[in-house]
């Protein structure tokens, strides 16, 4: 099919055309059949390390441990931080946080979370073993910590850290003998928390848990599976053919598929911008700002949301959504201008064109695939080809903490969970990160005030000044805010997501 005509077919066909071209990579497991009294959840990936939630911070490690595992706090779907095994928390100074503990809460195998509990969990964090994990890193502003009495927690910071509350959100807490005597990668395999479900098996393609009936977030439910499926056409098929109650990841188009079979489209609130980020630094045409500023221009983001997301999203301006703390409201999207993109082009010396390659993630989001499609065939208008090359999220997830990219981009999201703080992926996107992608020393001690900055209205003011700069730098094609979209079966009573946070326990199914 010629650019002009997959751009001008319908979301549909060019989906079936993207997925003929680079969906072929992604795995697909079998659809399976209906249990009574289990609800079954199609999601796009399983985080690596099993059920250690201290390997990564992600929707998908929130997805598949909430299930097991409580934090000390959680989020609500309007941004609000909310209690969960903390029931408060004050600060006296900058550099000391007291958590008041929920009372009477025990973990499944009996043993009480109290505040030694939460503290034992926080002290491994410390060691040099917990200070290399992903959740030990996000936390390493702590020095200190110290059950006070039986419900609280005295936590002492290195450095004024105000956002230690938020982060607590992904801190979860596990049972700490089992932690201590397996090992991390021992307990993985044998989770014991506070949450509604325990773990049964954690397979390659499957997760089964049963209800616990020790928790204090007391599940409706007998049995929760959730199924690893990749792509969106294998979840939305389980979903019409009853194979599963729950397909994430959905996209706008399929609406009138799922609410024929009596299932509904369920919108969360948008929390992520999707963009195309440049590897900076490698010695490529990208390098040059003039060259990723000509990307941008040459991008039309209103036809994507337009064509492909229904008017469901809007073009972004920044690496933040709306209603982010420090989101900058001066700030504009790129605009299409081709022929801008062109000149900026011959001016950094490619007049004739250039090539990229991209690595990118397939049928995570709403009509990604499409996307990444008229994301090329734009870039191709003005003489760029873009090559894109999937690859698997555990993969990505491993180049992104280890650095590797083979190509000149990759398809990237400015998160803001777990803080809800645009710094949360800005901070990345800089020489603060162990292997930047990219790394201009102009900007870290901005990033480096903002952080430790503990007056709300200063953080933000400074984190709208480093938004800004990114925006300048065109550091990345930013996109849109990605649209949270997914299949609710009919049977499915009482789904309430708070953003990546699922409620299972109070998931009813008829």
């Amino acid at each position: 099919m010629s650019l002009n005509l997959f751009r001008r077919a319908p979301f549909s066909k060019r989906l079936l055309v993207g997925a003929l071209c680079i969906a072929a990579a992604m795995g697909s497991v079998a659809t399976p059949a209906f249990a009574d009294g289990t609800l079954k959840v199609g999601v796009v990936a399983f985080p690596p390390g099993g059920a250690d939630p201290r390997k990564i911070v992600s929707s998908m490690g929130d997805y598949t441990w909430s299930p097991i595992f409580d934090s000390l706090t959680r989020f609500t779907e309007t941004n609000e931080l909310q209690p969960e095994l903390a029931l408060s928390w004050t600060s006296p100074n900058p550099t000391t946080w007291i958590f008041k503990l929920r009372p009477n809460v025990t973990f499944s195998n009996g043993r009480p979370c109290d505040a030694e509990a939460v503290a034992a969990n926080i002290r491994w964090l410390l060691t040099p073993e917990g200070r290399t994990s992903v959740v030990g890193r996000m936390l390493d502003a702590i020095a200190s910590v110290r059950a006070v009495d039986p419900l609280t927690v005295e936590v002492t910071t290195s450095k004024p850290d105000a956002l230690l509350p938020r982060e607590m959100s992904a801190f979860y807490v596990v049972e700490p003998q089992q932690w201590d005597t397996l090992g991390p990668t021992g307990f993985s395999k044998a989770p014991i928390g506070t949450g509604p479900f325990t773990l049964d098996a954690w397979g390659a393609t499957r997760i089964t848990y049963t209800a616990n009936p020790k928790s204090w977030r007391r599940a409706n439910l007998s049995k929760l599976e959730l199924l690893n499926m990749p792509e969106m056409t294998a979840r939305l098929d389980a979903l019409v053919t009853k194979g599963i109650d729950i397909a994430m990841g959905m996209g706008p188009e399929e609406k009138p598929q799922i609410e024929k079979t009596g299932g509904r489209l369920h919108a969360r609130a948008p929390m992520d911008v999707i963009s195309v980020t440049f590897v900076v630094g490698a010695g490529k045409p990208v390098d040059d700002l003039r060259v990723r500023q000509a990307l941008n221009y040459a991008v039309n983001r209103e036809a994507i949301t337009r064509e492909i997301l229904h008017g469901l999203s809007q073009p972004s301006s920044q690496g933040a959504v709306h209603g982010l703390f420090g989101y900058n409201d001066d700030l504009k999207p790129y605009p299409y201008d081709p022929a801008k993109a062109r000149a900026l082009l011959k001016e950094a010396g490619y007049e004739r064109g250039l090539t990229l390659e991209t690595e990118i993630l397939i049928s995570q989001n709403a009509g990604d695939s499409a996307v990444y499609q008229m994301v090329a065939a734009d870039l191709a208008a003005v003489g760029v080809t873009m090559k894109l090359i999937p690859i698997p999220t555990p993969q990505m997830v491993k180049i992104i903490n280890e650095g590797g990219w083979r190509g000149d981009s990759f398809s990237q999201i400015f998160g803001s969970t777990p803080t809800m703080d645009p710094l949360r992926t800005l901070r990345l996107h800089s020489c603060l990160w162990p292997k930047p992608w990219y790394c201009d020393r102009t900007v870290t001690p901005k990033l480096e005030a903002a952080l430790r900055e503990f007056d709300d209205g200063k953080r933000a003011a400074i984190t709208r000044d480093i938004l800004k700069f990114y925006r300048d730098q065109a550091t990345a094609i930013l996109l849109y805010d990605i649209p949270v979209l997914d299949g609710v079966a009919a049977r499915v009573k009482k789904y309430e997501p708070a953003h990546t946070r699922i409620n299972y326990e109070t998931i009813s199914v008829e």
